[in-house]
């Protein structure tokens, strides 16, 4: 049977903003007839997107519905369970045999850019026949390695785990270091669980029967052979160095890249992205599967970053139905897909398309038998309710903070959850909450937190020109009528799951041209909105403590930023746990 509610949260990075108008090429009369297509696009390059589309259909305008918060996954579900989607829609994850999507997306199966993909990618969006939603760019979980450090010392690839404590013994007498493991997000320590496990009973018969077990409620690790057996070898992995976070960066992933590509560290587990065009570097790398014991089960993990359909809704409008199928017959195609992707992304990826290449990527000699689907799918959709968990314990035990028996345990713990998909409730909305006051309520929450007078919280909108990442510390959702969730908290407060709260203290005056002036998070001076929270009336004269999600260099430069120490979730989880229920008015702070 088909689930059509999906929770997710993850690795990976969401909450949605206010929308930003682009106009099309042309200025006749034709193009002025067409309504503007909304696009969902999350860290994406939309300006080059919109050239490439632009090209063949200038008449055709997009209309931007960004997110720049820390879950995309998460928030892009939740626009997906309210039915409050774009006319473009997209989704993180996506599952034909878990998610129906029949009520809510039109059936691309019959369009003729479908055959524009390869094969193995198209088979796996298949819904008894019908494709809902369209892949994109994708990689492959592995080992990203340093193939001029290895060609250096003489030092071959390895081919097993066996091999690999060889390599490890002489990387050790060499004085290089043996890997360096991103740590930045939950989900990835729950991946390089699941990635290492697929080297042995995961990925077996009993293994994906015992993964349905666990999900029902009818199996634990504890009692499982096999389990306890990948818990080992994991032990193994760790014990070896390959899974020491103790050098990698927490907060940044970007720090922990360019650390291994200085060249002195052979492997890195984790996002690819940015290493291959680095100005830091002339090495080149390269990307081997996660290892079994003896080598006879090595695996790469399929993810898949994005999917794309259409909003069903526009059976009712043909313009915009024309229209949209337009786009996404550019968006099928390799100089469309690619458009939205930076270099560095694209060197990190793959295309799911027939003419795409491989070389000068990260695959390219591995490409062809990912494309024909010697793969083991990436573990994600039934886990949603222990990823956060048992990632953020997995990440501990990597840092020496906890063991593998607390993974163990927290696997455990977490079953119940898992099965009745029922997490912990902080507060339930009773109405739609706006972007703008979801804004104040962080305010409210940062400013408490750290006994600030009032706050300055960015809001989260496109703006064109300002590059993929946008505004990546502000609040860019609205929340919805439900029960909220430590995932729902996770798309809404800009800190993230692990950043703490900063503050500073400013003139009433400094605060009042601040709040004019907005915040330049990329240094275009194109600036994004502040929302103020403050309970009193500033006075020009007077210092305040200000809570503040959105420092530009500018303002770090002429002020003292304090780091409170205090963690944004942790603080959220504090604020929004007072409040049996949540509505529009709770937002002003009185």
């Amino acid at each position: 049977m088909k689930i059509k509610k999906v929770q997710s949260v993850c690795l990976f990075l969401a909450c949605v903003a206010a929308t930003g108008l682009i106009g099309c090429g042309k200025t006749d009369e034709t193009s002025k007839k067409h309504e503007a297509i909304t696009f969902m696009a999350p860290y994406l390059d939309v300006d080059s997107f919109i050239e490439e589309v632009h090209k063949t259909y200038p008449e055709i305008e997009l209309e931007v519905v960004p997110y720049s918060g820390a879950n995309t996954t998460v928030y892009l579900n939740t626009i997906l369970e309210e039915n409050d989607l774009p006319d473009i829609c997209t989704l993180s994850l996506y599952d034909p045999e878990l998610l129906d999507l029949s009520d809510r997306m039109l059936d691309l199966s019959g369009y003729a850019f479908t055959d524009n993909y390869v094969e193995s990618r198209l088979k796996e969006v298949s819904d008894d026949g019908a494709i809902y939603m369209l892949p994109s760019a994708y990689n492959c979980f592995g080992i990203t390695y340093n193939k001029t450090l290895l060609e250096k010392h003489g030092w071959t690839l390895p081919q097993s785990f066996q091999e690999l404590e060889q390599l490890a013994k002489e990387a050790e007498e060499a004085g290089v270091q043996l890997c360096l493991p991103e740590i930045q997000y939950p989900g990835y320590g729950f991946q390089y669980l699941c990635n290492i496990a697929d080297t042995g009973f995961l990925s077996s018969l009993d293994g994906r029967q015992w993964q349905k077990d666990y999900l029902a409620g009818k199996a634990k690790i504890s009692d499982t052979k096999g389990m306890m057996d990948s818990m080992e070898y994991i032990r193994k992995w760790k014990n070896l160095g390959m899974l020491d976070g103790s050098k990698s960066n927490p907060i940044d992933d970007a720090k922990t890249r360019e650390d291994f590509i200085k060249g002195n560290t052979l492997f890195m587990l984790g996002a690819q992205n940015g290493i291959t065009d680095s100005d830091a570097t002339t090495d080149e790398f390269g990307l081997m599967p996660y290892l079994s014991e003896d080598g006879s089960k090595n695996v790469y993990i399929l993810s898949v970053g994005r999917y794309y359909g259409l909003n069903k809704k526009l059976k009712d409008d043909s313009q915009k139905l024309e229209d949209t199928l337009k786009v996404m017959e550019v968006l099928s195609t390799v100089e469309g897909t690619a458009s939205l992707y930076s270099e560095a992304s694209l060197k990190a990826s793959l295309l799911p398309f027939k003419d795409a290449k491989a070389d000068d990527t990260y695959y390219g000699d591995i490409a062809d038998a990912i494309n024909a689907g010697n793969t083991a799918p990436l573990i994600y959709s039934g886990w949603e309710n222990t990823l956060v968990t048992t990632g953020t314990k997995m990440l501990e035990y990597m840092q020496d903070k906890a063991t593998i028996e607390d993974v163990v345990k927290q696997l455990e713990d977490d079953q119940e959850s898992v099965v009745n998909n029922k997490p912990k409730v902080f507060t339930t909305t009773t109405e739609d909450i706006s972007q703008e006051n979801c804004a104040k309520l962080v305010g409210r929450c940062f400013a408490q937190a750290t006994d600030s007078d009032l706050a300055l919280v960015s809001l989260g909108t496109w703006i064109s020109g300002n590059g993929l990442n946008q505004n990546n510390d502000c609040v860019s959702s609205k929340m919805y009528a439900k029960d909220i969730t430590v995932d729902d908290l996770s798309a809404l407060i800009p800190t993230g799951w692990t950043r703490t709260i900063q503050t500073v203290s400013l003139t009433g005056k400094q605060i009042k041209d601040l709040y004019k002036e907005g915040y330049d998070a990329v240094g275009t001076g194109n600036n994004y909105p502040y929302v103020l929270v403050s309970p009193v009336e500033l006075e020009d004269d007077k210092t305040y403590q200000v809570a503040i999600s959105g420092i530009s260099e500018k303002l770090a430069s002429e002020t003292e930023v304090t780091d409170s120490g205090i963690v944004g979730m942790d603080a959220a989880k504090e604020f929004f746990g007072q409040f049996k229920t949540l509505s529009e008015a709770d937002a002003e702070w009185k």
